[in-house]
């Protein structure tokens, strides 16, 4: 008896540690074309509404590249922006930046981390700035 549940126990254990983190939802959930929504800060309680002079969306795909639209039309990757991005878990790190843009300075490549993923929501944290994307229409 004692060894059943031990057993048991030793069982229930490896079940639970394997088990994968789906709190953000299924990863074939993120490879889709997203439009930036609304942004705040962290610390900051209030959304603030995302207008452009156009409706822009990022598409991200399962080999990992980003694919760029601007009122539907697809456009050259952006200054500033990658062209690729690596997953890990619920970290997005963008890699193969666009170089040679005039006249610009471009921030550090900081990885996002996806804190929302579900259907209709992509949430990513980057540094002290929350972005929330919907799906592109």
């Amino acid at each position: 008896m004692k060894n059943l549940l031990l057993s048991v126990a030793l069982l229930l254990t490896l079940v639970v540690g394997c088990h994968s983190d789906d709190s953000i939802g299924p990863a074939s959930l993120l490879y889709k074309r997203w439009h930036v929504f609304q942004t705040r800060g962290v610390n900051d309680s209030t959304w603030a509404v995302y207008d452009a002079d156009a409706y822009y969306d990022t598409e991200y795909r399962p080999d990992g590249t980003l694919i760029y639209r601007r009122n539907g039309i697809l456009t050259s990757v952006p200054c500033c922006s990658s062209s690729r991005f690596e997953r890990n878990g619920v970290i997005i790190q963008y890699i193969d930046f666009l170089s040679g843009c005039p006249y610009t300075k471009c921030g550090a490549n900081s990885p996002a981390t996806i804190t929302i993923l579900s259907t209709n929501l992509l949430e990513l944290q980057i540094g002290n700035q929350l972005t929330q994307y919907t799906p592109a229409q």
